[in-house]
C-alpha cells in the first residue's frame, strides 16, 4: 500500500491503541509497534496463582466515556462495583471520603464542618463562573486565570489548610502519585467541578477479564507488533521512516504514543516544538505493591487514602476483592498499595524483597492486625503519571496550537493535558480525528 495512506503508531498503551482503532475504523492502514512483549501499558494485567494483578490503573469510573465506548464496541463486559466506600486516614482513624455529590461533601468526616462548608461555597462559585469551561480530561480547555498557582496553595486559600492536607493532597497522592503542590490549580478545579456535577457519574466499575481486556480486544482488530522496539525515526520525502531490528518502513503519518521520555529518545531529528515539549515533561514515580489477604478483610471499602502528613511511604490501598471472581480464589484476594512519590523514588532501585518488607511495616503501623498473608507482586513505574503543573499545561496548549501534526508527526498520550486512562484514550481519538480529517482532503 502507498505510504500516503499508511500510519504507524508507536506505543500500545490505551492512547496508542485507541488512536490505531479509530484510524482503522476510518479506513486507513495502520500498524502499531510496541517494545514490550505485552500490550496495555498502565492497563496491563498479570495473573498467577488464580489471582489477577492490575499493574497500573485498576478500576474505571462511569465518567470514562471514551474507554467505556471502546468496551461497548469491542464487546468487553463491564461491571459496577458500587456502592462502595472511600475512606481517609487521620490520626489513627478512618473517615468517609466519598465526594460524588453535594450530600457527600457535607458528610465528609475527615475535616471539620467549617471546611466542608467552605468547600461547598468554593464549588458553587466555580460552577457559576466556569459552568462550560472545565474538563479534567482536557486541561488545555481550562481558563488561563486558573493556571497561575499550584493546587495546594489554591485549596488552602479558598477552602482550608486541613482540606488541603487531608482531602486534596491525599487524593492527589493516591491518583497522581505526587503532591498537590506539583499540580496546577486548573487541574484541581476542573476535577472538583466534574466530581460534584450531578451529570457525571463516578461509580466504580471494572472490566470482566481485568484491565487488560480492553487493550487485548483492540489488539484483536488492529495489527500490533509486540517486542518490537523502534530504533530509528527519520523524516523522509514521503513521510517518516520507522526502523526496527527487523524492518524499515515509510509511513505518511506517525503517532508517538509513548511516554514523553521514550518519545524524546526517538526525536533527535523531529520537529523542534515536539522535541521541546517531551524534553520538558516531568513524571511522578510510584511502585504498585500487591499483597494476598483474606477476601473480606476490608469489607465494602474500595480505597483507603493516606495523606502525606500522616505517612510518607504509603499513599493508598485498594480492595481488589470487589472486582469478583478473577481477584478472589478459595477465600483469598489482593490489596494493591500505592506509594508517595518521595518514597517510590528512594525504593525504585531496591530489591523486591526490600520493597515488600518496608511497605508491609508501614501498612501494619497504619492498620495493626491487618492480615497480610504474603507479598504477591509489584510493578515499578519510573514514569507513572505526568505532572500537570502550570508550565506543563501552558506548554501543551501552545504545542497543540502550533506544533501538533507538523510534517505528519503527532504526539499522543496523557501528558498532553489528558489525565488518567480516560484522558489518554481521548487523546488518541483526537489525534485520529486530525489525521482522518486531513486524509479526507487529499485527492485519491
Amino acid at each position: 500500500m502507498h505510504s500516503s495512506t499508511r500510519c504507524a503508531v508507536i506505543g500500545a498503551g490505551i492512547a496508542g491503541l485507541t488512536c490505531a482503532y479509530e484510524l482503522k475504523q476510518g479506513g486507513l492502514s495502520v500498524h502499531v509497534y510496541e517494545r514490550d512483549p505485552t500490550i496495555g501499558g498502565r492497563m496491563g494485567t498479570r495473573c498467577k496463582h488464580h489471582l489477577a494483578f492490575d499493574v497500573g490503573a485498576n478500576f474505571l469510573v462511569r465518567a470514562y466515556t471514551s474507554v467505556l465506548q471502546l468496551a461497548d464496541e469491542l464487546g468487553v463486559a463491564v461491571r459496577c462495583a458500587s456502592p462502595v466506600e472511600q475512606v481517609v486516614y487521620r490520626g489513627g482513624q478512618l473517615y468517609r471520603m466519598n465526594m460524588t455529590s453535594m450530600r457527600d461533601v457535607l458528610r465528609l468526616k475527615g475535616v471539620r464542618l467549617w471546611s466542608r462548608l467552605e468547600l461547598m461555597a468554593c464549588v458553587i462559585r466555580l460552577r457559576l463562573k466556569h459552568r462550560q469551561a472545565l474538563d479534567f480530561f482536557d486541561l488545555s480547555s481550562t481558563p488561563d486565570e486558573l493556571n497561575h498557582e499550584d493546587a495546594y496553595s489554591y485549596a488552602r486559600r479558598e477552602i482550608s489548610q486541613e482540606f488541603a492536607d487531608y482531602i486534596l493532597d491525599a487524593f492527589h497522592s493516591c491518583m497522581m502519585f505526587s503532591r498537590s503542590t506539583e499540580a496546577s490549580a486548573a487541574a484541581f478545579v476542573a476535577l472538583l467541578s466534574m466530581m460534584i456535577d450531578p451529570s457525571f457519574d463516578f461509580s466504580i466499575l471494572h472490566t470482566v477479564g481485568d484491565m487488560q481486556a480492553i487493550p487485548d480486544a483492540i489488539a484483536g482488530s488492529v495489527p500490533v507488533s509486540t517486542g518490537c522496539a523502534v530504533t530509528g525515526l527519520e523524516p523522509d520525502a514521503r513521510g517518516w521512516r520507522v526502523t526496527t531490528a527487523g524492518s524499515s518502513q515509510v509511513y505518511r503519518n506517525v503517532v508517538l504514543a509513548t511516554t514523553a521520555g521514550a518519545a524524546h529518545s526517538l526525536l533527535s531529528r523531529g520537529p523542534t516544538a515536539a522535541r521541546e515539549l517531551v524534553r520538558a515533561t516531568r513524571y511522578a514515580t510510584t511502585i504498585n505493591v500487591s499483597f494476598r489477604v483474606p477476601r473480606n478483610i476490608l469489607g465494602r471499602v474500595h480505597c483507603f487514602y493516606i495523606p502525606y502528613v500522616e505517612n510518607q511511604v504509603v499513599s493508598e490501598l485498594t480492595n481488589e476483592s470487589l472486582k469478583g471472581e478473577t481477584t478472589t480464589h478459595e477465600g483469598w484476594s489482593l490489596i494493591n498499595v500505592g506509594l508517595h512519590e518521595s518514597a517510590a523514588r528512594e525504593l525504585v532501585e531496591r530489591t523486591d524483597g526490600e520493597v515488600f518488607e518496608l511497605v508491609k511495616k508501614e501498612l501494619l503501623s497504619l492498620k495493626p492486625g491487618l492480615h497480610l498473608a504474603e507479598p504477591y507482586d509489584l510493578q515499578r513505574w519510573p514514569e507513572a503519571i505526568p505532572k500537570y503543573d502550570c508550565a506543563q499545561i501552558a506548554r501543551v496548549r501552545s504545542f497543540q496550537e502550533v506544533g501538533q501534526g507538523e510534517g505528519g508527526l503527532y504526539l499522543c498520550g496523557d501528558y498532553l493535558n489528558a489525565p488518567w486512562i480516560e484522558g489518554a484514550s481521548r487523546s488518541g481519538r483526537k489525534v485520529a480525528r486530525s489525521i482522518l480529517t486531513l486524509a479526507s482532503q487529499v485527492p485519491q
